[in-house]
């Protein structure tokens, strides 16, 4: 768990990256994270909810 937020925390320093460029990035690997890419999850297709620790 602690490798996945050294990813995040390196995602959202990165001077290059812009901060809506650096947080769409990081809610979508909270999104495949959390498993709701699989369309059995029950918040399939739904950001909500993730965009709180953005």
């Amino acid at each position: 768990m602690s490798t996945i937020f050294r990813r995040l925390t390196s995602l959202l320093n990165n001077p290059t990256l812009s901060s809506s460029v650096s947080a769409s990035l990081v809610l979508e690997r909270l999104y495949y994270a959390d498993g709701r890419h699989n369309p059995s999850h029950p918040k399939h297709g739904s950001f909500q909810g993730l965009s709180v620790l953005a």
